[in-house]
């Protein structure tokens, strides 16, 4: 992987080091050099060895001085990550003030994140920042699960992951979720690990103990951090600037795009960073069958897909919803009572507002040739078989393979 995407997937670790159960699932743990015969000790290895790391930062041969600029970012680790002291503490037994303390910790993590890279990670004969390909850097490396997501639901998790630290940062959280559902269809552990990102970011750049979270539904969804800047946070954002960029990075594939807006250089005030989704209503397929069970059946099959299926139970309702709906594929069953399939399919191909539909007829009746000549697309015998289903959809192009 590129040292930074490393750097910044670190600091997500290392803010949740004391919890096993985050270490254990977290993108990095794989690749930290454990043995197979340990790997059910694997978090509490992790531990170990990162804590390690940081006493390799202590200066040698002198005693501790706690006002010394060179002791500092070894006493700040070591009393955050082996101690187990909080930010506040921390600042207050150094004789700096807090916003100090988060210049020191941030310039003092980079450090630690780079002695771990290149002891542990960067692979051999590699250069600095030289590109290769894991984790998330390519597609070939990490497959995309999208699925139909609330970002509300996701959101909340995510403030829930992380209110430890913010606690222990004592930081006054505003959280202003919208009303309304926002169902976007991307990937869960990328649009986390993104908001864990900004969330790192945001926590470093901040200049008051305030923070303030939305989700927002106007032309487009978005999930937005304000703050207030500290007065030097271009100074701060240059040491930060891996964790942003990794979630641009991310955000590429959901697909969205971070917005940034900044008071002036050298200026304290308000910040935004905004992760904004386009709105794109998903098209609609629509599945016509008296068993409730069957169209149930379909809403399983495709809730990976970015389609809407929408289930009719009563033919004769069916075909007036087609007419407004205009869907761009009906999934249609042949039995059923008072008019059976085939008079719908007749009735629709007669219709001018209907008759260029896509029409797929499912029948335990192996008939392929009557759908074919009365205008069916193409037939999927019934029990219906998951993998035909979706072959079929991504030959029509409502998904890709």
């Amino acid at each position: 992987m590129e040292e930074q995407t490393f750097s910044s997937l670190f600091k997500d670790l290392i803010s949740r080091l004391y919890d096993r159960a985050t270490i254990e699932t977290h993108p990095l743990a794989p690749y930290f050099p454990v043995s197979e015969a340990a790997s059910t000790r694997r978090a509490e290895l992790i531990q170990q060895l990162i804590q390690t790391e940081i006493e390799q930062l202590r200066p040698e041969g002198k005693e501790i001085l706690l006002q010394s600029p060179e002791w500092r970012p070894y006493l700040i680790l070591q009393k955050r990550y082996i101690e187990g002291q909080d930010p506040h503490e921390i600042a207050q037994n150094l004789y700096i003030g807090d916003r100090q303390f988060r210049r020191d910790h941030s310039r003092a993590l980079q450090a630690l994140s780079l002695r771990v890279w290149q002891r542990y990670f960067q692979p051999a004969g590699q250069p600095m920042g030289a590109a290769s390909t894991d984790l998330f850097d390519d597609q070939a490396s990490y497959e995309l699960h999208a699925e139909q997501l609330d970002l509300n639901e996701v959101f909340q998790g995510v403030v829930n992951l992380i209110a430890p630290r913010l606690k222990q940062e004592n930081i006054q959280l505003e959280l202003a979720l919208s009303p309304l559902p926002l169902q976007v269809f991307t990937d869960r552990i990328l649009l986390r690990q993104i908001l864990l990102s900004l969330f790192n970011y945001v926590l470093h750049m901040r200049g008051q103990p305030k923070l303030i979270l939305r989700t927002e539904l106007n032309r487009s969804m978005s999930i937005c951090f304000c703050f207030d800047a500290d007065e030097q946070w271009v100074s701060i954002q240059n040491d930060e600037r891996d964790s942003l960029d990794f979630a641009c990075r991310l955000s590429e594939r959901l697909p969205a795009r971070l917005d940034e807006s900044y008071p002036a250089e050298d200026s304290s005030g308000p910040a935004e960073i905004r992760l904004v989704f386009t709105v794109s209503k998903p098209r609609a397929v629509m599945v016509m069958d008296d068993q409730v069970a069957a169209q149930r059946m379909f809403q399983r099959y495709l809730s990976r897909t970015n389609l809407e299926v929408i289930g009719v139970t009563d033919p004769t309702q069916g075909v007036e919803m087609i007419r407004k709906i205009q869907p761009a594929l009906l999934i249609l069953d042949v039995m059923m009572p008072r008019i059976d399939g085939w008079e719908v399919l007749q009735n629709l191909q007669l219709d001018p507002d209907t008759k260029n539909i896509p029409i797929i007829v499912c029948s335990a009746w192996g008939e392929p040739e009557l759908a074919r000549s009365l205008g069916a697309v193409a037939f999927l015998k019934k029990p219906v078989v998951q993998k035909d289903l979706l072959d079929l959809l991504v030959r029509f192009g409502l998904i890709s393979e």
